[in-house]
C-alpha cells in the first residue's frame, strides 16, 4: 500500500480520508450460535488446557484495543483468520513474537470461532 500512497497528492489523501471516515462500521450479525459461543469463550477466557490466554486480556474486554494493541472488534472474520495464520507461520513479525506463541496454541476450530465472534463485537 505504501507505494500507492506515496503517489497521492495532499488533496487526494484528504478526499480518501473523508471517504473512509464516512463509512459506517458495524458488528456482523451472528450466524452460528454454537460457534460464536466457542469464540466468546476463547475471547473472554482463553483455553486453560492449551495455555491460551484470553484475547480480551490484552485487546480489551470488548476488543476495542489499547494505545499499544490494535482494535479487534468488528474486524472481518476472514481478516482475523488470515492474520492469525500469518502469525502462526511467522509470516507476520511485527509483534515481538507474542502473537506467534498465541496463534500456535489455537486449533483451527478456535481460530475460526474467535474470528467469527470478534466480527460481532462493536
Amino acid at each position: 500500500m505504501k507505494p500507492q500512497a506515496e503517489e497521492l497528492t495532499p488533496g487526494e489523501m484528504k478526499a480518501l480520508g473523508a471517504f473512509f471516515q464516512s463509512k459506517v462500521v458495524g458488528p456482523r450479525p451472528a450466524r452460528d450460535k454454537e460457534l460464536l459461543a466457542v469464540g466468546k469463550y476463547i475471547f473472554d477466557r482463553g483455553n486453560q488446557f492449551s495455555g491460551l490466554p484470553a484475547c480480551g486480556s490484552c485487546h480489551g474486554a470488548k476488543g476495542l484495543g489499547t494505545p499499544q494493541l490494535p482494535r479487534l472488534a468488528g474486524q472481518h472474520p476472514r481478516y482475523i483468520e488470515d492474520q492469525l495464520k500469518q502469525f502462526n507461520k511467522r509470516e507476520r513479525t511485527n509483534d515481538n513474537a507474542i502473537m506467534h506463541t498465541i496463534a500456535a496454541k489455537l486449533s483451527e476450530l478456535e481460530t475460526h470461532a474467535v474470528a467469527e465472534y470478534i466480527a460481532t463485537l462493536d
